[in-house]
């Protein structure tokens, strides 16, 4: 049988360079930072040679010293895929500027299943774990015990417990942003779609329109809030039929903030087969600025959750945390989203 071939030493790599092993390990791994001095010479001699070798820190080894292993888990979201995936991208792009690789696992709704990626990640000594998913309040009592203990780690939007270091992007500035615009348009009446009652966001969602609402002298009746009965982010034509039908047909609403970009292409569409034209009789708007928002016609007004801001935040917790050096009133980091303007409004 084949044996495999044996893996590239630090030592192999200190041989061919004529250099110490202990000033390989300085430039390839950054142990010995504060006794070991290379200069930019001997340093690129020996990033040269260890790519010739093909060499690879060995992980295992490292964790084992206690050493950084450049590696991230992260814990993703499949309720709203489309944003969270475009906010993984944003983060593995500046994960990769930084020196750090990205190990990832998808959760479903499940503490659980949280846990057990959350307990591989530590076996594999990953130095900080992500955790990006919306928290529902149904489950948020259960993660309490599954965080509990536990280091480095990152959540996203609110921390289950209070040491948690937490980034989030500004739904309240979000909806703010969008009631001022819609206003400023000249409508009158201004509804707001959500799609469940449960989560954490929604609630929020809600709160800053009734406020803004007041604010700006328009009616906050309930009835100019509808919530999906059928608890999905994903609209049904029944839904939409639904929402138009108790927003715009009996009440009158001459604008609505729908709880996403997907939510929003639907309700033009419904309102379009219902025989209203968009903006005209009714405008609306989306939210997280996807693709879908820039091809649809008319252009869907809507707000850009900003991820290249929210994944160097995200990072700045990360190396923050690893070292030690994050201090209590910097755990939380907010993002302002911003405003989209298209036709739609």
């Amino acid at each position: 049988m084949a044996q495999e071939p044996r893996k590239v030493r630090l030592l192999d790599i200190a041989n061919k360079a004529g250099v110490s092993r202990a000033a390989v390990g300085h430039i390839l791994n950054n142990s010995g930072a504060d006794c070991v001095r290379v200069s930019e010479a001997t340093r690129e001699k020996v990033l040269k040679i260890a790519a010739e070798l093909d060499y690879r820190p060995n992980r295992a080894a490292q964790r084992l010293r206690g050493m950084p292993t450049k590696i991230i888990g992260v814990v993703l979201d499949t309720v709203n895929l489309a944003v969270f995936s475009a906010r993984l991208a944003a983060i593995e792009a500046e994960a990769h500027t930084r020196g750090y690789r990205l190990m990832i696992g998808q959760a479903h709704h499940d503490p659980d299943e949280i846990k057990t990626y959350l307990d591989d990640f530590t076996d594999h000594g990953m130095d900080a774990i992500l955790c990006m998913f919306d928290v529902m309040q149904d489950f948020r009592p259960k993660l309490k015990k599954v965080f509990r203990g536990r280091e480095n780690i990152i959540v996203h939007s609110s921390p289950i417990l209070k040491s948690q270091p937490c980034v989030r992007v500004e739904t309240s500035s979000a909806i703010e942003q969008l009631v001022d615009h819609l206003a400023d348009r000249g409508r009158k009446k201004i509804a707001i779609q959500l799609w469940s009652p449960s989560d954490q966001l929604m609630s929020i969602r809600s709160e800053a329109w009734k406020e803004n609402i007041k604010r700006r002298k328009l009616p906050a009746t309930s009835s100019l809030i509808w919530t999906n009965p059928e608890e999905t982010q994903k609209p049904s034509r029944e839904a939409i039929d639904d929402c138009i039908q108790k927003l715009v047909v009996t009440n009158k609403a001459d604008a609505i903030i729908a709880s996403n970009d997907e939510w929003a292409v639907r309700l033009i569409q419904g309102l379009e087969r219902h025989g209203y034209s968009v903006p005209k009789d009714v405008a609306v708007t989306g939210y997280d600025n996807l693709d879908i928002a820039d091809v649809i016609e008319p252009g869907l007004t809507t707000i850009d959750q900003c991820h290249a801001e929210y994944a160097k935040q995200a990072l700045d917790l990360v190396e923050e945390t690893i070292a030690g050096t994050i201090s209590p009133t910097k755990r939380l980091r907010v993002i302002r989203p911003q405003l989209i303007v298209r036709e739609s409004t």
